[in-house]
């Protein structure tokens, strides 16, 4: 950026002008493209692709957030840096949407469309409706290659599924089966686990008799779901219950459709639930269809695609679910079938996009086994090759891995990749082929007919690391430079899709190129509202990343998502935190307009041996937080990282090395005036630096002001690196002693109410003879920063002063004697009536709090706000009374 377009430095930070010119500047120039650095090493990061029906949401935000730190930083390290972005085509909702949209608009259903044509619809809408996005993204400053940005629907992402599909198949690893699934009877598909929604209910254990054959005896069975009864083929007992030993190898009589069903035994049956008697639907529960499988019991399936019961529903054929529940209890009742009925309330499973109740369901699927490639899986992380930060959340990798279910990928849908398979109507030969076929291979027939149902959306998402760099396209692969940027350095991901996304692109990766993917995997928190709760449409509680970027400046989310996020589970997000680190940015932009005049004295480099006492201090801090901050992005550490700036910013740089140079900056001494600017245009530049990853427009406009080179761009500029030589021990020692003695002070002077300019005496105890040397050298300095007439030092054995406040630190002990200073009796009154008051205050929140029935029944938010109250008129109480006892 030119130095003609800048401006001279404006009263107050604006940060959409600054972000909209900043992020042009950034994309006109190519700087977010990969290219060689210094250390001859690349970094990759692939960006969790977001759903083209997808609005920005603060999820989206900290995952863009901590994966923009990371490639900013790693470019600035000297790596060749790669960030690959991309949008997924999300199956169902994008199918949902387009449903949903013609519906509405031509009172039309998909059915109403050939396949194609729907199908081009999706396309249509996809290209104008569809990846704002990825426009949302941009507001936040990503610095990916848009250049590479991939849709999961185009040729390239079809040519992975296809090539890895063909591959497994005839491997053997994919086959076709009955088998179990989540049945969405609204969207007359399956869905996988993450799709599904569990939903606190009312509901009720039915307790039902089912007669023993030949026998006057009945065994109770409890269920919620009593219309599963229809579809009943056996009912199980725990081989070890004495209450039913007895009955075992026996018949039982399911009740009304009177089918004979054997009473077996299995482990699986728990004692201590229910009546230790389960009924065992194989067709429509998965413990059952497991049980099921073990017995050879026989599946019935009493559901058609719409959830409605089939020919098995006996009178209740036609209806739905819950109409034949409510009448099958009633049917009950009228035969003496039900012994009682138990409220409860309980998980009900929804689905995801439809909102309808999920009814598990046997029906014919393709599958991919995962028994090797699950082994395989969790072997390169036992090993380490792929590890987990923080490292606790393996254990939810493994937990899926070490009891893996073959993989349902098949769905009832038109929009996603087809199934690559083919039927020959003439021979009834099934093969895999990536193209299209014209004739079958095996008779040359030429009427091949393909699979109607397209793969589940995490198949192709499971190839993401591979297809986003080209493969298996040898000239994209060479294009996009696959073998140097796979596998890519790390995943930033949430918890929630460690086994459905996480693991299978292990998988995926080291069946296909006996690679692993990615070296690291990051696992952020989840973002959920200050009072802890979920983010939701129904709770109304979402915060809109756009609108909080419009009104605090990117920098402050980015630095307010960052500062939540380390090694936690969730970050509770209060719009007050936002407002605090918007605080921070324009603390910085008023500590830079100060310094900013004085600039052009400065000096390009720094003399070790002109520094004084106080730059040695300030450029030992600044090293430190240096450090700080490498190892800490090195761990995603964020938290840490935005600690140590944030902390040296104000407690360090703003509050007391600006205030030691204001004296020096507006004196006399022209060298000592060049030496403080150089010092302070150094610290500036380097805190810019350390603070980029964080907050890119700040720290580049600033920089601007500030570089020496006239063309460079701050996000290439290298990273601070530690530098032994400008530690300076003693002089941080004694100056952050000097610093803790006089905050110690100011705050006494503050807890008992003083004017700020009422003179004081102290006496400071302390056995340290180099500290008690420093205080006496700078006594002068102590005395007009505290606001003292005399400051006495002693050993700590000496006698200490009566009527006077107590502050210690680990190296010496503070008092100011209260005689001639304030009125004893008077401040003792008051702190009395104070006790008294806050004490009243307190309880009233306390007695809130201790009423159960309170906190059961008041609002979420109601409850926090009251425990926060009550906690800051504790802490009140608490500063009180140790006021007091000290007066006394």
């Amino acid at each position: 950026m030119d130095k003609d377009e800048k401006k001279e430095l404006s009263k107050t930070f604006s940060p959409g002008d600054v972000e909209k010119k900043l992020y042009h500047f950034w994309e006109k120039e190519g700087l977010f493209k990969p290219k060689p650095g210094k250390t001859g090493k690349t970094f990759c990061i692939i960006m969790p692709p977001p759903n083209v029906t997808g609005i920005l949401h603060m999820g989206h935000a900290l995952d863009a957030a901590t994966q923009d730190i990371l490639t900013r930083y790693k470019r600035m390290k000297g790596y060749e840096t790669l960030w690959l972005p991309g949008m997924d085509h999300a199956g169902i909702a994008t199918q949902s949407v387009v449903e949903k949209k013609i519906y509405e608009e031509e009172g039309k259903f998909r059915h109403d469309y050939k396949r194609d044509e729907f199908i081009k619809k999706t396309w249509e809408w996809k290209e104008h409706h569809g990846g704002k996005i990825q426009k949302q993204q941009r507001a936040l400053g990503v610095s990916c290659d848009w250049d590479y940005s991939l849709f999961t629907m185009d040729s390239e992402a079809n040519k992975a599924v296809n090539k890895a599909f063909v591959d497994m198949y005839n491997e053997g690893l994919i086959i076709q089966s009955d088998y179990i699934v989540n049945w969405d009877p609204e969207l007359q598909t399956a869905i996988s686990d993450a799709e599904v929604e569990y939903k606190e209910l009312k509901g009720a254990y039915y307790h039902i008799k089912y007669q023993i054959k030949d026998g006057s005896n009945f065994l109770i069975v409890a269920t919620t779901r009593p219309e599963t009864l229809l579809g009943d083929t056996a009912v199980a007992v725990h081989p070890e219950d004495k209450r039913f030993k007895k009955y075992i190898g026996q018949k039982a009589i399911v009740p009304l459709c009177q089918r004979e069903v054997p009473i077996i035994a299995d482990a699986h049956v728990d004692t201590t639930k229910g009546t230790g008697c389960l009924k065992v639907t194989p067709g429509h529960d998965f413990n059952d269809f497991e049980i099921g499988k073990r017995h050879g019991l026989e599946i019935i399936n009493i559901l058609n695609k719409d959830g409605t019961l089939n020919e098995y529903g006996l009178e209740w054929q036609g209806l739905s679910a819950l109409e034949t529940r409510k009448s099958i209890v009633e049917k009950l009742v009228e035969l003496d079938l039900l012994e009682k009925q138990e409220e409860v309330i309980h998980q009900v499973g929804h689905g995801e996009r439809s909102h309808a109740v999920v009814e598990p369901m046997v029906s014919k699927q393709w599958f991919v086994k995962t028994k090797e490639m699950a082994r395989l899986a969790i072997k390169v992380v036992e090993q380490e090759k792929v590890r987990f930060f923080p490292r606790n959340w393996e254990n939810t990798y493994f937990s899926w891995l070490r009891e893996p279910k073959d993989w349902c990928i098949s769905r009832q849908l038109w929009w996603g990749h087809r199934i690559p398979i083919f039927n020959c109507k003439s021979c009834s030969h099934q093969w895999a082929q990536e193209e299209i076929p014209s004739q079958c291979p095996k008779c040359q027939s030429q009427n091949p007919i393909q699979d109607p149902d397209v793969l589940d959306t995490w198949f192709s998402s499971a190839l993401w690391p591979l297809s986003t760099l080209g493969w298996p396209i040898e000239s994209k692969m060479e294009e996009k430079g696959f073998s140097k940027f796979y596998p890519s350095s790390v995943l930033i991901t949430g918890h929630d899709i460690i086994f459905f996304w996480v693991a299978r692109m292990v998988m995926m990766g080291l069946k296909h190129t006996q690679e692993i993917p990615f070296h690291h995997v990051y696992i952020h928190a989840i973002v959920r509202d200050k009072y802890g709760r979920k983010m939701s449409k129904s709770l109304g509680n979402g915060i809109d990343p756009l609108q909080t970027c419009d009104q605090y400046g990117a920098d402050s989310l980015r630095f307010t998502l960052a500062a939540g996020s380390g090694y936690n589970r969730t970050i509770d997000l209060d719009p007050a935190r936002i407002e605090g680190y918007r605080n921070f940015i324009n603390k910085l932009w008023n500590a830079f307009r100060f310094i900013y005049p004085f600039l052009s004295k400065a000096s390009k480099d720094i003399v070790i041996d002109d520094l004084d006492h106080q730059d040695r201090w300030i450029l030992s801090e600044l090293n430190t937080v240096i450090n700080k901050m490498n190892e800490s992005f090195d761990e995603y550490r964020f938290d840490d990282s935005c600690a140590a700036i944030y902390q040296f910013t104000y407690s360090k740089f703003c509050s007391w090395y600006i205030e030691f140079s204001k004296p020096i900056l507006y004196g006399d001494n022209l060298t000592q005036q060049k030496m403080r600017a150089t010092v302070l245009k150094h610290c500036f530049k380097k805190m810019m630096a350390l603070l980029h990853p964080i907050a890119p427009f700040i720290s580049e406009e600033i920089w601007q002001y500030i570089k020496d080179d006239h063309n460079e761009a701050l996000i290439t500029t290298e990273y601070p690196k530690y530098e032994k030589s400008q530690i300076f021990e003693q002089d941080q020692l004694e100056m952050n002693q000097f610093i803790e003695v006089s905050t110690k002070i100011r705050e006494m002077r503050q807890n008992i109410g003083l004017s700020p300019k009422k003179e004081i005496k102290i006496e400071i105890f302390t056995d340290q003879q180099d500290f008690c040397r420093y205080i006496e050298k700078n006594v002068r300095f102590l005395s007009g920063i505290t606001k003292s007439s005399e400051i006495k030092i002693s050993q700590k054995s000496s006698r200490k002063p009566k009527q006077s406040i107590m502050a210690a630190t680990s190296f010496c002990e503070i008092f100011i004697p209260l005689d001639r200073v304030i009125n004893l009796k008077e401040e003792i009154i008051r702190l009395k009536k104070e006790i008294s008051k806050t004490e009243t205050d307190f309880k009233k929140f306390e007695k809130k709090l201790s009423n159960q029935n309170f906190i059961e029944k008041a609002k979420e938010e109601v409850v926090f706000s009251t425990k926060e109250k009550a906690a800051k008129f504790l802490a009140r109480l608490e500063s009180l009374k140790k006021n007091l006892n000290n007066l006394k």
